[in-house]
């Protein structure tokens, strides 16, 4: 990252979109905002600092039907369908106005899905420990925990995996007998 750079990521959505803010001193931000707020935000964070923002694009992925089972029916394929449309459009529409705005935006590719939350979302104590040495973190939802990851690793700063606990003798003997 380039000294004097904030680096935002946005995770988009309808309702609200996750916000992060890494600052190069490895402070950060971590909001929730409706789309007018994030404009006004990017426009006037642009206008006081350096900033490059960085864009969640779901949209990128080919397809994104990790929950579709025998037992889903049509009109929940189609609600799940139009939601994901809907929040693609939000981060099209983020990456219209930060162009409009000659605010330097990249539409970045989802992270790999790799941490120990549900669907392998990154989980509030994951993002604590590389973000604020293991420290107690205000609560975050998945899409501030994303945007904050997003702008952590495009600032190019190290992401570690928590360690595993070690397991006792009686969790690893009744591990041996499940196989």
């Amino acid at each position: 990252m380039e000294k004097g750079t904030v680096i935002i990521g946005i995770d988009p959505d309808i309702q609200e979109s996750g916000v992060g803010a890494v600052f190069d001193d490895k402070k950060f931000l971590a909001y929730k905002m409706n789309f007018p707020a994030l404009i006004d935000y990017l426009k006037a964070m642009n206008e006081s600092c350096k900033i490059k923002v960085v864009i969640e694009g779901g949209w990128l992925n080919k397809s994104n039907w990790h929950v579709l089972n025998k037992f889903m029916t049509a009109v929940k394929a189609a609600a799940i369908g139009r939601s994901t449309g809907m929040n693609h459009q939000t981060g099209i529409l983020i990456v219209e106005c930060c162009k409009h705005y000659n605010i330097p935006c990249e539409i970045i590719k989802p992270l790999k899905k790799c941490w120990k939350g549900k669907d392998g979302k990154i989980t509030q104590d994951e993002i604590a420990y590389f973000v604020s040495a293991g420290q107690k973190l205000p609560r975050m939802n998945q899409d501030q925990r994303d945007a904050l990851l997003l702008a952590w690793v495009c600032a190019g700063y190290p992401v570690r995996v928590m360690p595993k606990k070690p397991q006792t003798t009686l969790q690893k003997t009744i591990r041996a007998f499940d196989g």
